[in-house]
């Protein structure tokens, strides 16, 4: 379901095995998320301990899946049945299909991204004057979906936004794109035609990629910027660009959320309120938790990766309560329920609270060590241990840090992470100087 894990640390009565790699990133930017919808949403207290301003490398690590569920689930019908396609689209895809449907090492990208190009091309050229091809028809956007991705995994960023971009314009018209206040009100309608309803809900899950392939055009520019001065400039221009996603995504589903809470509330005879419950059992049948969670995970991990951790605390509280906090028991629930404790003490870590973030430590190694033959609780409960360390450093409980570190460096070894075994390994340095 998710991308990526930062997380922070545990206690050393825990016991597990793996961590991935180091993230600080302090940059703070400006987007067009509606910041005070999302801070409404938080529902944790800002308790710090007085050693508040002291910064701390937080550990990341990745989710066992490695995979955006949102992102692939949002537009998950690509390629109708072959005859859907005249022969000579059919042979372009034929040929794509031997270039691309391959192992890693035998793939040959730009073969296929040539093939499956030319096949979109033919296909527009039919749409002009046959409707069944028209350019807005599930196998013709499904199609610019494979476009996206193809380019994506040769890292063409570029193609791959202009591709996302063409797609939302194909599914939604550039009115729809610009305001997303408008696929709420055709959402909440209850008339409307499960093929448009489907047709919104594959938009969704495209700007969700398409914000996330600014993000990471972003993070490459930054990279650069040491060598090339004019890359942080565009490194700035494609953060805000996956800021207004992220918030165009958030906004569709948290609008649509709330009046279809409230209009429950209503006919169960009770108020209204400012703010859904967030009982998984509330949301609209469409919006599946995997889904909404993961939207929510990947916005707040956007967010605390560029300092913004007053927009990215109350999604992953709010992410967590979708999920009851893991309280079903349910295997998946639970671990990722402890990776989302993860971040939530990272946040704690990177504002100065503190005292939040040894509780969601805590809280977060308890639920990982139910399931410790499970990746994603494995790998949430390393970050945890590490950064349980940080916080006692901080609070002066140098003893109590050591044994953090330590143990986040035994288990990093002993599972070959020299990433997390590293920076264990100088955190116990520097409380031996």
């Amino acid at each position: 379901m998710f991308r990526y894990f930062a997380a922070t640390t545990a206690r050393a009565s825990s016991t597990s095995r793996l961590g991935q790699r180091v993230v600080q990133s302090r940059r703070v930017l400006t987007g067009t998320t509606r910041i005070g919808q999302i801070r409404g949403m938080s529902t944790q207290q800002n308790n710090s301990l007085s050693d508040s301003n002291v910064r701390y490398t937080i550990m990341a690590v990745a989710a066992a899946a490695g995979l955006s569920l949102f992102g692939l689930a949002g537009y998950a019908m690509f390629f109708g049945p072959g005859s859907m396609y005249p022969k000579p689209v059919r042979n372009l895809l034929r040929e794509a299909g031997m270039a691309y449907m391959r192992p890693p090492e035998k793939q040959d990208l730009p073969k296929a991204l040539e093939c499956y190009e030319q096949a979109l091309a033919q296909l527009d050229a039919l749409g002009t004057s046959d409707s069944q091809h028209a350019r807005d028809m599930p196998h013709v956007t499904g199609l610019v979906a494979r476009v996206a991705t193809v380019c994506t995994e040769m890292g063409d960023l570029d193609g791959a936004i202009e591709a996302y971009n063409d797609l939302l314009e194909r599914l939604l018209g550039t009115d729809g794109m610009r305001d997303a206040t408008t696929q709420v009100r055709r959402l909440l309608d209850d008339s409307l035609d499960k093929n448009e309803r489907q047709g919104i809900l594959r938009a969704l899950g495209c700007a969700n990629k398409l914000a996330e392939t600014y993000e990471a055009r972003g993070q490459r520019s930054k990279r650069r910027s040491a060598v090339l001065p004019h890359a942080r400039a565009a490194s700035t221009a494609d953060a805000d660009m996956a800021a207004q996603w992220y918030g165009w995504c958030l906004q569709l589903v948290m609008l649509t959320y709330q009046n279809h809470f409230n209009h429950q509330q209503l006919a169960d005879n009770k108020p209204t309120t400012q703010t859904p419950s967030f009982d998984p059992d509330t949301l609209p049948s469409y919006f599946p938790v995997d889904i909404v969670t993961s939207l929510m995970y990947n916005a707040a991990t956007f967010y605390s990766g560029n300092a913004q951790i007053e927009l990215a605390e109350p999604l992953l509280q709010r992410a967590l309560d979708l999920m009851r906090h893991g309280a079903d028991g349910d295997e998946t629930n639970v671990c990722r329920s402890s990776i989302l404790m993860s971040h939530l003490a990272n946040t704690g870590v990177m504002s100065g609270n503190l005292a939040a973030a040894e509780r969601w430590s805590i809280d977060g190694l308890a639920l990982a060590k139910r399931f410790p033959n499970n990746a994603d609780c494995l790998n949430s409960f390393i970050a945890l241990t590490y950064d349980l360390g940080v916080v006692y450093e901080a609070a002066g409980s140098l003893e109590s840090a050591r044994v953090q570190y330590r143990q986040a460096a035994e288990i990093a070894t002993s599972t070959g992470d020299d990433d997390a075994a590293k920076l264990a390994s100088e955190a116990m340095t520097r409380l031996a100087r």
